[in-house]
This record gives C-alpha cells, structure tokens and sequence, in this order.
C-alpha cells in the first residue's frame, strides 16, 4: 500500500497549528493581557476644556488608570445640564464637574453628589476691556457668562454682590471660546473666564477686575470635582476608590512631571505661547486639593447664592440637609489605606 506523500507535511501543520495555539494561549494568559482584557470602560463626561479638568486629561495621556483595571474615557460635554443628564440617562456613572450643578440637580430630585473637590475654590478671572478700571465701573455694562447658574455666573455675582455693583447686564455666552469671541468683538464689556482664557486676555492687553484670589477671599466655593450618582457609587464603592486614586495620582504627576503635563496641556487647550504654557502650569501646580475632601461651608454659600438668585426653590433648599448634596465616606476610606500619605509622601 502506497503512503500518502502529504503526511509528512500533514503532521508538520499539526504540529505548528498546535505550537501556535499554545504561545495564542500563552499570550492570552499573561499578566499583561489579562489587565487589557479586564480594563472596565468608564465613559468620563466633563467640562470645561480647561485647567480644571487638567488631572483627567493627563489620565488618559499617561493611562494612569489601566493600573487600576479601567479603560477611562474622557469626554467633553459643554453644559453642565446636558452633562448631568447624560448620568441619570445610564450613560456615564462619574464626571468631572460640580459646584452650583450639584445643588441644582439634588433640589430637583436627581441623585448626583459630590464625591471629591479637587478644586476647592474659585479659578475665574473678570476680565474686562482696559477702560473699565474697578469693580465699580461695570455699572451699566454689559459682562458676559456662560450660563445662568454656572460657576462663571457665581464668580460674577459673587463680585457683583460684594462690592455692590448696580444695574450690571448678565449676558450668556454659551461657553469660554464664545464668551472670548464676544469681548474680542466688542458684543460685551467683560467676561469671565477660566485659564488658560484669562491669561490669554490678559496678554492681549485686557484688565484683570476681579482675580481667582479675589474671588477666594469674598466666599468659600467648589469649581470642579468628581462627582457620581449617589445610587451607583453605593453599589460600586471599589470603582469609586479606583476613580478618586486616578485622578489623586494624575495631580501628583502634574506636581512632578512639568514637561509631560505641559504636552498634555498643548494637545488638549488652544495654547502653543510658551509663556504662558508656563504661567499655567505654574497655575495647575497650586490648583488641586490633594484629597479632595467636600467642605460643608463650600455647599452652603452656594446655595444660599443660588436662592438669593432665584436659581432653586427656596422651601426646597431649606428643608434639603446640605450633606445631601456630597458624601465625604469614599474619600475618607482611600485615606485610612494609607494611599494619600503613601502618593503625597
């Protein structure tokens, strides 16, 4: 009986298909791969494009948060309405935004709170065309923000308030990059403006009315943190340690890398001036909390704000206990770990 002359090759194909499976396995069940294929996707909604939403830009760059099994994904989305209802639609669980959202949302039945305050302070800037020289002087004018009950509205009647300005014509603008435009063309007096737009301005010649550190000293506030649906986080609290460890491990990157920090601050602001890529990184480096604990004093300036404006109903801000708008728990238990002390150190 005559052999078959493809046996030979036959076996060598077994052979070779069988080794080949074996490194495919091989690969398939290293520890590298294993990370890949367990990353959870975690769609990241925030705003706005600027330096207070730095730390979650250079997260995605330097892909801090593969180490702790996600595949982060942040997105922009202009307003902070459309942002929160996006979250309560289902489609993201956690966003970088805060401040007078939060209350707004919680008083209207919603479920979104404050999990950290990276940035516990204002960073906004009045800026203003050259001839308007003091707080005073923008009686009569018109000053843009980019919604009513945004934080660029608080910065602006916080001002308002304080130094007593009469007779001041609120514009919305609908964003920084608008807001920019309008002032540059003359459609309005002043603006306000988070770096890197205010510095910008401020080169081109415009006057600074009313700084980040005026702001601070007039009230306590909270521009930007993560913030999470209360619902979620209480079913998921390891992926709320997860996302607060991200986003604590980017600042210290920030703090430590300045070359990669300013790269990621040119792919992700319209800002290429060397200059003042260096007063904003200066900017970011005294930005963040290192925790983020939610101060209580924060929450209850806003929305006393927030009534006095007409922007949230009063009984329903006075019956609403103000730790309902944040849960300080998650951001306590990471640092009983040891792991700020372990980062910071």
């Amino acid at each position: 009986m005559k052999r078959s002359l493809d046996f030979p090759s036959s076996y060598l194909s077994l052979r070779a298909g069988r080794r080949f499976a074996f490194f495919i396995i091989a690969a398939l069940l290293s520890p590298g791969s294993l990370q890949a294929q367990a990353l959870k996707k975690v769609p990241f909604p925030f705003s706005p494009i600027g330096v207070n939403c730095l730390p979650w830009f250079v997260a995605k760059d330097a892909r801090i948060a593969e180490k702790y099994g996600i595949d982060f994904d942040p997105v922009f989305i202009g307003a902070s309405s459309a942002l929160f209802q996006s979250m309560l639609s289902g489609a993201a669980d956690f966003a970088g935004s805060g401040g007078p959202a939060v209350i707004s949302n919680i008083l209207r039945g919603g479920d979104i709170i404050h999990i950290t305050a990276m940035v516990p302070r204002f960073t906004q800037s009045i800026m203003v065309k050259s001839d308007i020289k003091k707080p005073e002087d923008m009686a009569g004018r018109k000053i843009g923000v980019s919604r009513l009950g945004t934080v660029t509205h608080f910065a602006l009647q916080t001002a308002i308030d304080s130094y007593g300005v009469k007779n001041v014509t609120i514009l919305q603008m609908g964003g920084q990059p608008e807001a920019f435009t309008g002032l540059v063309r003359g459609s309005v007096d002043g603006a306000v403006f988070s770096p890197p737009y205010n510095f910008q301005l401020k080169k081109q010649g415009y006057n600074e009315l009313v700084s980040p550190s005026d702001l601070q000293k007039l009230t306590e506030f909270i521009t930007n943190g993560i913030v999470a649906r209360r619902s979620v986080a209480e079913k998921d609290k390891d992926m709320v340690f997860r996302v607060i460890k991200v986003t604590a491990e980017s600042i210290r990157l920030i703090q430590t890398d300045r070359e990669r920090t300013k790269k990621v601050m040119m792919k992700w602001m319209p800002i290429k001036d060397a200059d003042l890529l260096e007063q904003l990184y200066r900017f970011a480096t005294e930005n963040y909390a290192k925790e983020g604990y939610v101060q209580e004093g924060a929450l209850r300036a806003m929305t006393k704000q927030m009534v006095a404006s007409n922007l949230v109903d009063a009984k329903a801000a006075s019956s609403t206990p103000v730790t309902a708008y944040f849960d300080n728990r998650y951001v306590d238990e990471v640092k009983r770990s040891g792991f700020f002390d372990q980062l910071w150190k």
